[in-house]
């Protein structure tokens, strides 16, 4: 869970609120008008999310080569010739 707070309090109390930021402290939601703007996490949540991302990341970039691997493949297997090479 995490506790909100409004953008103005968020501003004149930022020391205490970086202060309970400290590892295992809790996430804050700034408020503006009652409406969401931005969210403050602790730094090793994340860095978790941060080395989460890059993972998907880089699932999907393989994901993406093997499915032009395949294409590939699938072409050279129609032609009779490696891919990318003229046939006359």
């Amino acid at each position: 869970m995490y506790d909100e707070i409004g953008a103005r309090e968020f501003r004149c109390d930022l020391r205490r609120i970086l202060d309970a930021m400290r590892p295992g402290g809790r996430r804050v939601m700034i408020l503006r008008n009652g409406v969401p703007v931005a969210g403050l996490v602790p730094s090793e949540e994340l860095l978790a999310l941060e080395k989460a991302s890059g993972s998907r990341m880089e699932y999907h970039e393989q994901m993406q080569q093997t499915k032009l691997r395949e294409i590939r493949w699938l072409k050279e297997g129609l032609d009779g010739l490696p891919y990318g090479t003229a046939s006359e």
